[in-house]
């Protein structure tokens, strides 16, 4: 693979390229970068509490990526963050974006909670996932957790 300069970055308005993300998801019968979109628009989830963030990552200022960070909705103590809206535009797919955009995330969510949550139902995100560190579990609304150290 060539070098391809990427750049994360925490957002706090969708991007107006996230309609083409979402095309590219919807062909996948992914569903949750359009319940991104409009729950940020009606303030369902702005990914805007405490500890929560939403990042996009960008090659030739063009959006390949985008996942967020929230409050675990099922954690009262406030400790457990939760991953949500992971995506990777198609292309750009086993070229470690995934891994530069959960690393970034990690590291913002370290100063908050003291384990990650998230849900998938893939087969290929759950491999990823694994290898970037995370415990398959088998709870309701959770399929996979990373504690920090």
């Amino acid at each position: 693979m060539e070098d391809i300069l990427l750049r994360a970055e925490r957002i706090y308005h969708l991007p107006t390229e996230l309609d083409l993300l979402i095309e590219f998801a919807q062909q996948e019968d992914f569903l949750f970068l359009q319940r991104l979109k409009q729950d940020f628009q009606t303030g369902r989830n702005r990914f805007d509490q405490v500890g929560e963030a939403l990042f996009a990552v960008y090659v030739k200022n063009h959006l390949i990526a985008i996942g967020g960070l929230n409050q675990d909705p099922f954690d009262y103590a406030n400790k457990v963050g939760r991953l949500r809206r992971f995506y990777i535009h198609p292309d750009y797919r086993r070229k470690r974006i995934g891994t530069y955009l959960l690393m970034h995330i990690e590291r913002y969510a370290q100063a908050y909670f003291e384990r990650l949550h998230l849900f998938t139902d893939t087969e290929e995100a759950a491999f990823f996932y694994q290898s970037m560190g995370y415990e398959r579990i088998n709870w309701a609304h959770t399929n996979f957790r990373k504690v920090f150290e």
